[in-house]
């Protein structure tokens, strides 16, 4: 197998030569690509997800001694989501190097977030395949190094952070519940509840429904972040 222009470059910007270069072509191989049958990245993206999981959970625990499981979590989950991952695929130019149906192709699956983020997890797992778990454990901390960097200051919208707390635990989404509206109909004041299927819960309120949906989530972040929960 020869790499074509666009691949490599793309092991150029992570400064990694594949001894077996198989591995590479199978984690940039997308589903769509039929004449694969099931040859495509889908299990490699299953395996460099938890490696990657690992990872930054292990940078997170190790360098934050100080941070509650709460802030463990927030910090971890924005760092590994879809949205983190796909912007750093495009840093590498994954997206060029992928091996895809033409309908995909032409439809901008080489610019799709998801596929982009699914497409690093597969190349994270080719890697370690490839070499050894130092390798691309050094990898990712190489690629991530901006996003560490910035750790901690991380300042999502207490709804989202809420959501991705939620979700890094394995559970359902929150909750919102619209318990009642006071006050004149030009000068509103909303209070709303929000619940987790855990029964932690919280209330909000403020001058639109939004605004106390926000300032529910974060009374219920404060409570998560100093708590064993």
């Amino acid at each position: 197998m020869k790499l074509n222009p666009n691949q490599k470059e793309l092991c150029k910007n992570i400064d990694y030569s594949f001894q077996n270069l198989k591995l590479l072509e199978q984690a940039l191989i997308h589903s769509s690509l039929k004449s694969k049958g099931s040859n495509n990245n889908q299990r490699m993206e299953f395996l460099g997800d938890r490696i990657l999981g690992f990872v930054i959970s292990d940078y997170l625990f190790y360098n934050y001694p100080e941070w509650r499981e709460g802030d463990l979590a927030l910090n971890y989950n924005s760092l590994v989501c879809k949205e983190t991952c796909s912007e750093i695929a495009e840093y590498i130019g994954l997206g060029p190097s992928l091996i895809m149906g033409k309908s995909e192709s032409k439809h901008g699956g080489r610019l799709k977030k998801a596929i982009l983020a699914d497409a690093l997890e597969a190349l994270i797992c080719a890697v370690y395949l490839d070499s050894d778990f130092n390798n691309i454990k050094k990898l990712i901390l190489k690629l991530w190094v901006s996003k560490l960097q910035n750790v901690g200051d991380i300042e999502l919208d207490p709804k989202t952070a809420l959501q991705q707390w939620v979700q890094s635990k394995g559970g359902g989404l929150p909750n919102y519940t619209d318990l009642k509206r006071e006050g004149l109909d030009h000068d509103p004041i909303f209070h709303v509840e929000v619940k987790l299927q855990n029964g932690l819960k919280s209330t909000g309120k403020a001058k639109s429904k939004r605004k106390a949906q926000q300032n529910a989530a974060q009374k219920l972040l404060y409570k998560i972040r100093n708590s064993n929960e």
